[in-house]
């Protein structure tokens, strides 16, 4: 039976080499490297072994965010990996299956990842939680501005004015990240995926940061000016960080940089026809226990309706429940499979998706794994679970 367990320092070079392999295998097989702290210090190594093989291996973050307007914490599912001798054996789904367990008992109830493969984990129970327009333009589409403010180069030393920008741009936003000091200095202003350490630049205005956007240059045909993070409270900021960018025409051909769904970049440009916009599929996101729901702020709004959830991965959130909301605050309960009858049968991914605003009720019913079979719980449902903003943008 195969055991999940922390990745110990002896099986430290079996682990990259099986990391490499997955995600630089272009690079050629490489020596690992025997330096940095060991365990990580952003993430929890996790592998899967029979006996003492390594089969697979994931990393497990903690991530700081919000869901229905409260703050919690969410699991990042990161570099889910097997080496290709031990693939199409089962590995991946139950290495993901013991992830979940670890995660909800460590009273985390939602877990995201970005997909490989999007129909591979929506198989596992994952549904997509947000899409991002991916912009790619020419500096000279950007409009110059007349700015009040001024424009400063920022470091890593300033992570606490740009966590604050950040919890303020992504205000009423569920899934928004909030950094912590060892995020920003080891993965948001570091050189963690070795594409080069980024700039940072923030629009300040009477000592007041208000906005700010880490890129890099690349060494291309174009000198590609790739935004990674791009956060600004309020349109002034929003409007001197587009044109800071812009600026950099002498420098650089193009510009990438991915904005929410709703941004309205291409209102913004002086030839929309000049930039390339195209929507993608961004992370996915799954509840490790139907009860978790007990534990989000719900709107006001009374609702008493049997659930049938169908879950792969995990028993205990495969079946029926009953899921009532009063004042705000919800209870689940299992019910024996003879009990009742369901009001509406639904898959865990789609019940994550409704969880975190991904989907009101009728998109989730038009669109995704809900179907209705008594309609005089549609409006109760819906009241309940509205769809609200949704956006994680950084990846893991």
């Amino acid at each position: 039976m195969s055991e999940f367990r922390p990745v110990p320092a002896t099986d430290r070079e079996a682990c990259q080499r099986i990391l490499q392999y997955a995600f630089a295998s272009e690079r050629g097989p490489v020596t690992p490297d025997p330096d940095g702290d060991w365990p990580p210090s952003l993430f929890d190594q996790r592998g899967l072994y029979d006996g003492d093989s390594l089969r697979a291996v994931c990393k497990l973050y903690f991530l700081d965010t919000t869901v229905r307007g409260a703050a919690t914490t969410v699991g990042g599912l990161g570099a889910v990996a097997t080496p290709p001798e031990h693939r199409g054996q089962g590995y991946a789904a139950d290495l993901c299956r013991h992830a979940l367990r670890e995660y909800r008992e460590a009273d985390v109830g939602f877990v995201t990842l970005w997909p490989f493969s999007t129909p591979f984990y929506r198989r596992l129970g994952w549904g997509t939680a947000n899409t991002y327009r991916r912009f790619d333009l020419p500096p000279s589409a950007l409009p110059d501005h007349s700015i009040a403010g001024q424009l400063v180069r920022l470091d890593a030393d300033d992570w606490e004015r740009l966590r604050r920008v950040e919890t303020a741009a992504a205000a009423g936003t569920a899934l928004s990240l909030r950094r912590s000091e060892a995020w920003w200095r080891e993965r948001t202003l570091a050189d963690w995926d070795d594409g080069g350490l980024p700039y940072c630049y923030g629009y300040e205005r009477d000592g007041d940061l208000r906005g700010y956007v880490v890129y890099t240059i690349a060494d291309d045909a174009d000198n590609t000016l790739s935004v990674s993070n791009f956060a600004a409270a309020g349109e002034e900021a929003r409007r001197a960080l587009l044109a800071f960018l812009g600026n950099h025409g002498a420098q650089i051909e193009r510009i990438t940089l991915q904005l929410p769904l709703d941004a309205a970049l291409l209102h913004r440009v002086d030839d929309p026809a000049a930039v390339d916009c195209t929507v993608e599929a961004g992370p996915m996101v799954r509840l490790t226990d139907v009860g978790h729901l007990e534990r989000l702020d719900w709107a006001a709004e009374n609702l008493d309706c049997t659930l049938s959830v169908s879950d792969p991965l995990l028993d205990r959130n495969d079946g029926l429940f009953r899921l009532s909301v009063s004042g705000g605050t919800a209870t689940v309960d299992p019910l024996p499979a003879s009990d009742s009858a369901a009001d509406a049968t639904v898959d865990i991914a789609t019940l994550s998706q409704l969880a975190v605003g991904t989907h009101g009720v009728d998109a989730a019913d038009r669109l995704a794994g809900l179907e209705i079979l008594d309609e005089s719980v549609r409006q109760p449902l819906a009241d309940v679970f509205r769809s609200e903003p949704v956006y994680l943008d950084e990846f893991f």
